[in-house]
């Protein structure tokens, strides 16, 4: 926001400052700031002047285009970008096989290619994802499939935005300088759209923006309205608008702050911190705790406070994929999968890990093994079993 408002006073050094330092912010920034940067350069063009300020803003830029590239390309940071785009991921050979029967054309043909080529998968893609941060469905009624970015029971947006949205683009568009806010709208969910998930608010959090712009002025032009009826219709109209959106923003802090918390505490892995917390390293030959839910070693050092001297001293981290490693040990604990049929025999050794890989029917039986602790969820589904083996 103060970059667009600099750039528009014409104070291009200071604005073009403030949209480099925004490039190093989160990764969806790396396209959005160049493309909403182009897209003021289209805008006001006919009112920017070549003058040596101009020129050295765009050496500023260039620096910072040169920086995050570096970054992003050569360290270490483009296999992650490989396997996170959207254009990574291609249709099986089955599939395209399968289409080609159908059509009993040769996947080597230019008919075939024309029809049925990757530019087709990638087109319907691409405009199935950008259709969906604007569909009513995913705005007001369902929002983000993961749990970690949504609230139950409610999308991204209020209800009362319904009304409002509408009525803020009715009212922008009679002003020529309100282009920059649909402008906005419509590049801030290319970079989720990009992105290897079909649905990505996070990455796509640049719209929120537009969105409250046009709700303000929607509510404006809504008050604009209703002040041209009586004076008691006016009053009751208002009174009903503004009860409506208490209530609603009522619903979203009730959703938000107690349901959200206890439904998806799964999600948010819940758990870990009863555990770590109450863990004592000495007193075993080796602790052996379940990745199942993740990275647990981050937990780890987190809640026991570990020395992040000590830490990086002994760290070596496992990166099996291009997409982020993890840590695997830490002093005498591990982080793995817990596979019981061979893990059954280490002795003294401390558990950790959900049930699916500590069976209670091959550890109850047993003499030789202790459940210590059953932690659950907040929705009281089994989440880690702690459980001793006997020296």
């Amino acid at each position: 926001i103060l970059g667009i408002y600099l750039f528009i006073r014409k104070k291009y050094i200071f604005a073009v400052f403030i949209f480099g330092i925004s490039l190093f912010t989160y990764q969806s920034s790396r396209l959005f700031v160049p493309l909403i940067l182009i897209c003021l350069v289209f805008l006001y063009g006919k009112q920017i002047a070549l003058r040596n300020n101009l020129k050295l803003a765009g050496l500023v830029f260039i620096l910072f285009i040169s920086v995050m590239g570096y970054i992003t390309f050569f360290s270490g940071q483009s296999n992650r970008l490989a396997v996170q785009n959207f254009f990574a991921y291609r249709r099986s050979q089955e599939e395209i096989q399968l289409i080609s029967g159908e059509d009993n054309l040769n996947i080597n043909t230019l008919p075939f290619q024309v029809l049925h080529g990757e530019w087709w998968t990638y087109a319907r893609g691409l405009g199935e994802r950008f259709m969906i941060y604007f569909s009513p469905k995913m705005l007001f009624v369902d929002g983000d499939y993961n749990q970690r970015q949504r609230v139950p029971d409610l999308g991204v947006l209020y209800f009362f935005s319904v009304i409002l949205i509408p009525l803020g683009m009715v009212y922008l568009l009679k002003y020529p300088a309100s282009k920059i806010i649909f402008f906005w709208l419509l590049l801030a969910p290319l970079p989720a759209v990009f992105s290897r998930d079909l649905i990505s608010t996070l990455r796509a959090l640049n719209m929120i923006i537009p969105w409250v712009v046009l709700e303000g002025f929607g509510l404006y032009f809504l008050i604009i309205l209703l002040k041209k009826l009586s004076r008691s219709f006016f009053i009751m109209f208002m009174v009903l608008v503004l009860f409506f959106m208490i209530f609603n923003i009522i619903i979203y802090l009730d959703r938000y702050f107690i349901h959200a918390p206890k439904e998806y505490s799964k999600y948010w892995l819940y758990g870990y911190k009863q555990v770590f917390e109450k863990l004592s390293t000495k007193k075993y030959d080796k602790i052996v705790v379940s990745d199942a839910y993740g990275q647990p070693y981050i937990y780890y050092l987190f809640y026991t406070k570990y020395y992040p001297e000590k830490f990086q001293k002994q760290s070596i981290l496992d990166q099996p994929s291009v997409d982020v490693g993890t840590i695997r040990k830490i002093d005498n604990i591990e982080f793995r999968q817990i596979y019981w049929p061979a893990d059954r025999g280490l002795k003294n050794t401390l558990f950790i890990g959900p049930e699916e890989q500590l069976p209670e029917k091959d550890i109850l039986p047993f003499k030789e093994y202790k459940v210590l602790d059953d932690i659950k969820f907040l929705t009281n589904e089994n989440a880690f079993k702690v459980v001793e083996s006997n020296k």
